[in-house]
């Protein structure tokens, strides 16, 4: 799904209103695209988030405010 533009233009959006509630930058590391990508086939085959949302909140969210 994210293999051309359509990445870049997802982490704009996804970050823009990440920004605008003081949630942080989600970013994923080089070395995390493809144990990301596996979680979002995971996620797209069972419809189930929860790997994937406790994973991307401990490993690619910068800058959260509390």
């Amino acid at each position: 799904m994210f293999i051309d533009g359509n990445k870049r233009v997802a982490m704009l959006f996804a970050n823009k209103i990440m920004i605008e509630n003081g949630c942080g930058i989600l970013t994923i590391a080089q070395d995390n695209q493809t144990l990301f990508l596996e979680m979002l086939i995971n996620y797209y085959e069972t419809g189930d988030n929860s790997d994937l949302k406790k994973w991307i909140y401990e490993t690619s969210i910068d800058g959260i405010n509390l």
